[in-house]
């Protein structure tokens, strides 16, 4: 069996109904596997964030998850669009 990206397995635990649609996306193009990379980047950023005492965390962990929310348009659009 095979590994999946540590990127897809972010996105495809997000939206784990569409495993199989997002399995192939990512095969697919190039561009979508930039998308899924930046979408696990800025859930381990909010990770880190929520777990940090610096003041600075709270304003930096909103921006951040508002990308996360972003990213999730993007990725439904890339969906809607491929299947």
């Amino acid at each position: 069996m095979k590994k999946i990206h540590a990127d897809l397995f972010a996105v495809i635990n997000r939206f784990p109904d569409q495993e199989d649609a997002l399995k192939r996306l990512f095969l697919r193009s190039t561009d979508f596997q930039g998308i899924c990379e930046d979408y696990r980047k800025c859930q381990d950023a909010l990770l880190h964030l929520a777990r940090s005492d610096n003041d600075d965390a709270s304003a930096s962990w909103k921006e951040y998850a508002m990308l996360l929310k972003e990213l999730e348009s993007e990725i439904i659009e890339y969906l809607n669009e491929n299947t």
